[in-house]
């Protein structure tokens, strides 16, 4: 009997395929563990009556799931969306197939009863992991290692939490000159009701030096003016938005009213104040309906933990990591 080939016609009009690596890790950033339960829900990037819809079960820390259509076009940009028993459900898009070689997306999922853990956070640890964290910190202060072990005890954390997140992601900033934002002069500023250190933002006098290296990055597109600052930061003069990621962005307003002259080692520093927060969303729209309207209603603010989680995600799909030192164990 005669063997059937495929016509070279045929073969070309094949539907083309992808495939997704899932991987998934918990909140020390460590692999699932291997008996772990879950499933994901991955669609494309159609509307959502036209969408393929795909359910996968899982178990452990990765999955390949392969055969997802590929149209080699904006439909390709996926949703991945992961859900387990006892863990808080994370997801990411877009997820960009490929015919070529298969994608992969890293997800973390927390414990619904999961706690801050600063054992690897100690001030020993700063010290000796993130130097010029500990500089910052103990600037103007007589008893440094005190005051960061207060940190720890307010709040439940969430005053560590944030500033950790706050000045690691700041110092993978690569400004104009070369520098990043940490590494200019910083005192923060402790116990001031008019700028309170909070669960979701802090204040220090800065060099002002550092204002021009930001307009800078916003003129090559690194950073976008927020307009009319002070209408979500109070008597702030100027505001500018990291643009890298999706999601969490760091953003820098600055208070140049509040200015003052500080002697330093190495002579006197003109600083203003700078406030130091990050959203949950890129886009401004986003960042009001979905993070201003239910804070300004509710009391709550921006969760260092939603941001540790989302900034890790975020970072690993643009090819880096994200360690403030912290995690967020059962």
């Amino acid at each position: 009997m005669p063997t059937k080939t495929r016509s070279p016609q045929a073969a070309f009009d094949a539907p083309r395929t992808g495939s997704i690596l899932i991987n998934l890790v918990d909140g020390s950033r460590d692999p699932l563990p291997t008996n772990t339960k879950w499933s994901a829900m991955i669609h494309d990037g159609r509307s959502p009556d036209q969408w393929q819809r795909v359910d996968v079960p899982g178990i452990g820390h990765a999955e390949m799931v392969k055969d997802l259509r590929f149209f080699d076009n904006l439909f390709d940009a996926y949703t991945v969306l992961v859900s387990a028993d006892g863990y808080e459900s994370a997801g990411w898009l877009p997820v960009h197939i490929s015919a070529v070689r298969p994608v992969s997306v890293d997800l973390m999922l927390l414990h619904k009863d999961a706690t801050l853990n600063f054992s690897a956070a100690t001030w020993e640890s700063l010290r000796a992991h993130r130097p010029r964290f500990a500089e910052i910190l103990s600037i103007d202060c007589d008893d440094p290692k005190t005051r960061y072990s207060n940190l720890i005890e307010k709040s439940g954390g969430l005053l560590l939490a944030c500033t950790l997140n706050l000045m690691t992601a700041m110092s993978q900033i690569i400004l104009p000159s070369k520098r990043s934002p940490i590494d200019y002069y910083w005192q923060p500023i402790w116990d001031d009701s008019e700028f309170p250190m909070a669960q979701d933002r802090f204040y220090a006098y800065v060099d002002e030096a550092m204002v021009q290296d930001v307009i800078e990055a916003g003129k090559i597109g690194a950073f976008a003016e927020e307009p009319d600052p002070s209408a979500f930061h109070s008597g702030s003069t100027l505001s500018y938005k990291q643009v890298q990621f999706d999601v969490t962005n760091v953003q820098l307003t600055f208070h140049q009213n509040n200015r003052r002259t500080i002697s330093t080692e190495d002579g006197p520093v003109n600083c203003i104040v700078v406030e130091p927060d990050i959203d949950y969303y890129k886009d401004l729209l986003a960042h009001f309906f979905e993070e201003v309207l239910p804070n300004k209603f509710t009391g709550g603010k921006t969760d260092p933990r939603a941001v540790y989680m989302l900034r890790w995600m975020a970072a690993r799909q643009a090819g880096s990591d994200f360690d403030p030192l912290y995690t967020i164990i059962r």
